[in-house]
């Protein structure tokens, strides 16, 4: 396919994001991807862990589980759940988390950049709950509704930005489908309403517009180096892209 006629539901599209000719951009992916892995390979203490992953992407983190343990992958995009459903220790099904009801028999859960595409995030995060073991482990991520990526995510809705801003990258650009944006207070509230403690929580992940486009690899390192101070700083923590959480099921819980 032709790499202005990808979108979000492209394999290749997806890869990309970890995979661009942009420093800022690559970093921006690149980060989230590290510490997500970092957690996968924290929280499978022992060989067999059950892993379930809702949204599989471009299976980046499906091949990285199955090396550990027997792992549910579940997509609404069919391609998806193709590309993965090979892979030795794996099992793959087109589901939707928000109707999901599986028994709480899996250990570790991964659900990475997709309540933002769903209008029911609250469900879903209770039908997560449901479906780990009491004590079970989930590892989340979603944009901060305010960072300055998502600020300047909400003008890709309109071609003309669009097509301005994939010249300036020389490669695709789409817009997010982010329609559920949670500022920290609302996803906390959630996630206690889901029955789940924060064993963990980071962010990061900080977008400068026209310095990411304009400055290479000079403008990446001056975004880690800001990025660096702003996580210190509460009030100003929201303003990078990505929360990152490590939660646990309370024990007893049912959601």
């Amino acid at each position: 396919m032709e790499a202005d006629k990808l979108g979000q539901g492209d394999i290749a599209f997806q890869a990309n994001l970890y995979e661009s000719a942009n420093p800022s951009r690559r970093w921006l992916h690149g980060g989230r991807r590290a510490w997500v892995t970092g957690a996968i390979q924290r929280f499978a203490r022992r060989r067999g862990t059950r892993f379930l992953e809702i949204g599989i992407g471009c299976g980046l983190y499906t091949a990285e589980m199955a090396r550990l343990g027997p792992v549910l992958a579940i997509d609404i995009n069919p391609g998806f759940v193709a590309a993965v459903a090979g892979l030795e220790n794996v099992e793959a099904r087109v589901e939707d988390v928000t109707s999901l009801s599986l028994r709480p028999s899996y250990d570790v859960a991964v659900c990475s950049e997709v309540i933002e595409h769903l209008p029911g995030s609250q469900r879903a995060l209770a039908n997560i709950s449901q479906a780990l073991r009491p004590g079970g482990v989930l590892i989340l991520t979603t944009p901060h509704a305010y960072s300055t990526a998502e600020l300047f995510a909400r003008l890709l809705v309109f071609p003309l930005v669009r097509g301005i801003v994939r010249r300036l990258y020389a490669e695709h650009v789409e817009d997010l489908g982010h329609i559920n944006r949670l500022t920290r207070a609302a996803l906390l509230g959630q996630i206690h309403e889901a029955c789940f403690d924060v064993l963990e929580q980071y962010d990061c992940g900080l977008y400068l517009p026209g310095v990411a486009e304009f400055c290479g690899k000079p403008g990446q390192q001056l975004a880690a180096w800001l990025e660096g101070g702003l996580r210190r700083i509460p009030l100003l923590r929201e303003l990078l892209w990505t929360q990152c959480y490590v939660l646990r099921k309370k024990q007893g819980s049912d959601a």
